[in-house]
């Protein structure tokens, strides 16, 4: 029943394809962005040096779709002082800095392009080379969504837990779908009916623009950066999906606001 969906786990990504930051409450843009989300990214080196934050697609950066290892690596962002901090938890390296400083931002694409050479993606690519950190931790100047948009995203709980029956598996570390927002209390895949209604969540008015396409990037373990699911496949040949969806994309609709752990649900209609 709607009137029992609340608002379970928030999540946004400091950095492009690294693992989530977990939070208590989101503050959602005008235009319907998370802020803090996507607002650093690790771009090829030799890829457009001359405009560094200019978006482009995903194949230019370091991205879970071509090197699954990203996903072992965890980022925070605190927005007041600037630091972004990025961990490997096997111990290969730390690093805490504000990027917005020229040496500090040499110090993360460093540091990013000597773990890179570590992994085994880079060991059997043909696309070698290094990293720069691209992004100022700034909302609305540089964000580095798969789609210029940069939408927030939700998906159902339920809705994982079916994907995982299909795929045989007790449970499915929903983190791998990247969403901003998972909600409780709904039936599976109801949020794909939603599609151009309204939501009300916490003081936001969002609506819901369409089900998010998904890629390789899902088929990763978040836990070991290995791919050991084949989600792509289950949604298009078990679920029935003409094309591989999860989770939808939403967009504010008058203003931004805040979004907390326990909000209710409520489509509008």
């Amino acid at each position: 029943m709607t009137h029992d969906m609340r608002v379970a786990r928030l999540y946004r990504y400091p950095v492009k394809s690294l693992s989530p930051e977990p939070l208590d409450r989101l503050e959602i843009t005008d235009d319907g962005r998370v802020v803090g989300d996507r607002v650093f990214a690790f771009r090829f080196a030799f890829v457009n040096p001359d405009n560094p934050d200019d978006w482009l697609p995903k194949t230019n950066y370091a991205s879970l779709q071509h090197i699954p290892e990203l996903a072992t690596l965890s980022s925070s962002y605190d927005a007041e002082s600037g630091t972004l901090t990025i961990d490997d938890p096997s111990g290969a390296f730390s690093i805490s800095g504000n990027p917005r400083d020229q040496d500090v931002r040499a110090q993360f694409s460093e540091a990013m392009s000597a773990w890179y050479a570590t992994t085994e993606t880079f060991r059997n690519t043909r696309r070698k080379g290094g990293f720069t950190l691209v992004g100022d931790g700034i909302d609305g100047r540089h964000q580095y969504h798969d789609t210029k948009a940069g939408n927030t995203t939700m998906h159902a709980e339920t809705s994982v837990d079916e994907l995982a029956k299909a795929l045989g598996l007790q449970q499915l570390d929903d983190t791998r779908f990247r969403s901003n927002i998972v909600i409780e209390g709904s039936k599976a895949w109801s949020e794909f009916g939603w599609r151009g209604s309204r939501l009300q969540i916490g003081d936001v008015s969002l609506k819901v623009i369409k089900p998010v396409q998904r890629c390789l990037a899902t088929h990763v373990n978040p836990a070991d950066g290995v791919r050991d699911a084949d989600i792509l496949g289950t949604l298009t040949g078990i679920i029935g999906q003409e094309v591989p969806q999860f989770a939808v994309s939403l967009t504010a609709v008058d203003r931004g606001g805040t979004i907390g752990l326990g909000d209710g649900v409520r489509v509008l209609g």
